[in-house]
Protein backbone atom coordinates (compact mmCIF):
# COMPACT_ATOMS: atom_id res chain seq x y z
CA UNK A 1 0.00 0.00 0.00
CA UNK A 2 3.15 2.08 0.45
CA UNK A 3 3.58 2.04 -2.98
CA UNK A 4 0.39 2.59 -4.27
CA UNK A 5 0.47 5.41 -2.39
CA UNK A 6 3.85 6.50 -3.25
CA UNK A 7 2.55 6.10 -7.05
CA UNK A 8 -0.78 7.52 -7.41
CA UNK A 9 -0.51 10.29 -4.48
CA UNK A 10 2.98 11.53 -3.39
CA UNK A 11 4.66 10.89 -6.42
CA UNK A 12 7.03 13.04 -8.06
CA UNK A 13 4.51 15.55 -9.19
CA UNK A 14 3.24 16.32 -5.93
CA UNK A 15 4.55 19.23 -3.45
CA UNK A 16 5.47 18.61 0.28
CA UNK A 17 3.13 21.18 1.20
CA UNK A 18 0.46 19.53 -0.02
CA UNK A 19 1.22 16.27 1.40
CA UNK A 20 -1.38 16.42 4.32
CA UNK A 21 -4.09 16.83 1.53
CA UNK A 22 -2.98 14.08 -0.50
CA UNK A 23 -3.99 11.81 2.34
CA UNK A 24 -6.82 13.42 2.94
CA UNK A 25 -7.81 12.18 -0.65
CA UNK A 26 -6.53 9.18 -0.07
CA UNK A 27 -9.17 8.68 2.59
CA UNK A 28 -11.57 8.09 -0.03
CA UNK A 29 -9.90 5.25 -0.95
CA UNK A 30 -11.24 1.51 0.79
CA UNK A 31 -10.86 1.09 4.55
CA UNK A 32 -8.40 -1.96 3.96
CA UNK A 33 -6.27 -0.16 1.87
CA UNK A 34 -6.16 2.94 4.69
CA UNK A 35 -5.84 -0.26 7.35
CA UNK A 36 -2.88 -1.62 5.42
CA UNK A 37 -1.23 2.06 4.74
CA UNK A 38 -0.81 2.42 8.32
CA UNK A 39 -0.04 -0.68 9.38
CA UNK A 40 2.60 -0.90 6.96
CA UNK A 41 4.37 2.36 7.87
CA UNK A 42 3.73 1.36 11.97
CA UNK A 43 5.88 -1.63 10.89
CA UNK A 44 8.63 0.14 9.36
CA UNK A 45 8.62 2.32 12.42
CA UNK A 46 8.83 -0.83 14.68
CA UNK A 47 11.48 -2.50 12.58
CA UNK A 48 13.36 0.46 12.54
CA UNK A 49 13.31 0.08 8.79
CA UNK A 50 13.82 3.32 8.06
CA UNK A 51 17.37 2.96 5.62
CA UNK A 52 14.57 0.42 3.66
CA UNK A 53 12.03 3.03 3.44
CA UNK A 54 14.98 5.43 2.01
CA UNK A 55 15.50 3.10 -0.85
CA UNK A 56 11.98 2.49 -1.18
CA UNK A 57 10.44 6.27 -1.47
CA UNK A 58 13.26 6.95 -4.29
CA UNK A 59 12.67 4.07 -6.56
CA UNK A 60 8.86 4.34 -6.11
CA UNK A 61 8.69 8.09 -4.94
CA UNK A 62 11.64 9.27 -7.10
CA UNK A 63 12.04 11.30 -3.76
CA UNK A 64 15.53 11.25 -2.17
CA UNK A 65 14.59 11.98 1.60
CA UNK A 66 16.74 11.93 4.86
CA UNK A 67 16.22 9.54 7.85
CA UNK A 68 14.25 12.58 9.68
CA UNK A 69 12.06 13.17 6.51
CA UNK A 70 10.76 9.87 6.12
CA UNK A 71 10.25 9.67 10.29
CA UNK A 72 8.42 13.10 9.23
CA UNK A 73 6.69 11.81 6.28
CA UNK A 74 5.47 8.33 8.17
CA UNK A 75 3.90 10.29 10.80
CA UNK A 76 2.45 12.79 9.17
CA UNK A 77 0.66 10.26 7.25
CA UNK A 78 -0.48 7.88 10.08
CA UNK A 79 -1.59 10.92 11.62
CA UNK A 80 -3.46 12.07 8.60
CA UNK A 81 -4.63 8.63 7.44
CA UNK A 82 -7.93 7.30 8.63
CA UNK A 83 -8.37 3.66 9.96
CA UNK A 84 -12.25 4.04 11.03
Amino acid sequence: MFKYFLECYFNESANYEGLEELVNVFNEEQIDYRIRLYKELTYILNADHIDYAQDFIWIYGKRKMSKDKVYWLIELIQENVKTY
